[in-house]
């Protein structure tokens, strides 16, 4: 398979319904008995993958906390955009993150607090990819957040998928806890979630329509795609709100420690992206990461992106991302090591 052969069938590749059957699809399936809202450019999860594609590469995205994908429509569709919608593109919300569909009912956090955990999430995710991503794909994985540590556990536990590449967004990885939004947020998780959570309980008998006021109040002084605004409307029904809440203090406690082994064993794969002002994993966990792997691919934002691109530069970042993608993986760059991928 040459590399020029994958540009070129990149680029005879038009938009028509006929090979695409379905630009963006947003649905929800059953993963480990939770309704799962599920994201996709290109293919819909049961429509077949074009058998032609020369790469036969598929991308599978995890999102950060709150984990609702449609955060992420606009850095998606960015993201396929940018790949001249060659690629299809999935992305998987975390389990109870998102208001199901009428009809639907998502098991009580009481009683199943391990399916909602760091830990349930690992396994909803590692369910969902067993279930529907074929085995001849070529996966390349995007975290965002707590989504690169799943990444990173995706990586160690499914050894039978062919991850060619993890791209990993401001990774919260390590030392969590300890970081300045983790000291911020932590006593808001301990001390305070019962008020929070009371709160919640009133808003959610708000009218969507005063909901939707409120958000834009909110983010008055921001220019924020509709797509943040519905997905923020999860959280005002308490039930996603707990299982949001619930992750975020598992994260606090568990991302404690750097998988130092596990990272060295897949260094050759990832890619990690790091904000050269994020309070979540600042700017000396960049530099602890680039001492320990000297050799990594190991990147520091330019653009003054904020941990939470998704508010005001997800259209940029989905094009920087492609162009990684397209220089790591499709063999624009000289670098022959990288071009080994297509092997």
């Amino acid at each position: 398979m040459s590399i020029g052969g994958i540009r070129k069938n990149m680029a005879e590749i038009p938009y028509s319904p006929a090979n695409d059957l379905q630009f963006l699809h947003q649905d929800f399936v059953n993963v480990l008995g939770v309704p799962t809202h599920i994201v996709t450019s290109g293919r819909w999860i049961d429509e077949p993958l074009p058998d032609n594609d020369p790469g036969r590469f598929l991308i599978l995205f995890i999102p950060g906390n709150p984990g609702a994908l449609e955060y992420y429509i606009e850095f998606i569709k960015a993201l396929y955009e940018g790949l001249q919608r060659a690629i299809p593109i999935w992305g998987i919300s975390h389990a109870g993150h998102v208001s199901p569909p009428p009809g639907c009912t998502v098991p009580k956090l009481q009683d199943n607090e391990n399916l909602y955990s760091l830990e349930g999430q690992i396994h909803h995710k590692m369910a969902f990819i067993n279930t529907y991503v074929p085995r001849d794909r070529r996966v390349i994985l995007i975290g965002h957040s707590i989504g690169c540590y799943i990444v990173l556990e995706l990586l160690k536990r499914l050894p039978h998928i062919q991850v060619i590449r993890c791209f990993l967004l401001f990774p919260t990885i390590e030392r969590m806890s300890t970081s300045p939004q983790g000291q911020w947020v932590w006593p808001m998780l301990t001390y305070l979630r019962l008020p929070a959570l009371i709160s919640v309980y009133a808003l959610s008998y708000l009218s969507p329509q005063m909901q939707c006021r409120l958000l834009e109040w909110y983010f008055k002084d921001r220019s924020v795609p509709e797509c943040v605004l519905n997905a923020s409307l999860n959280l005002f029904q308490l039930d996603c709100a707990k299982l949001c809440m619930h992750l975020a203090r598992d994260e606090l406690e568990n991302v404690t420690t750097l998988d130092v082994d596990n990272i060295r064993e897949n260094l050759s794969r990832i890619t990690f992206y790091y904000g050269a002002n994020d309070n979540w994993c600042p700017y000396s966990y960049y530099q602890d990461l680039k001492e320990i792997f000297p050799q990594g691919d190991i990147r520091l934002d330019k653009n003054n992106f904020e941990h939470a691109f998704v508010l005001e530069n997800s259209k940029e970042m989905g094009a920087l991302v492609s162009g990684w993608i397209l220089e790591e993986i499709l063999g624009t760059s000289k670098d022959v090591h990288r071009n080994s991928l297509l092997v």
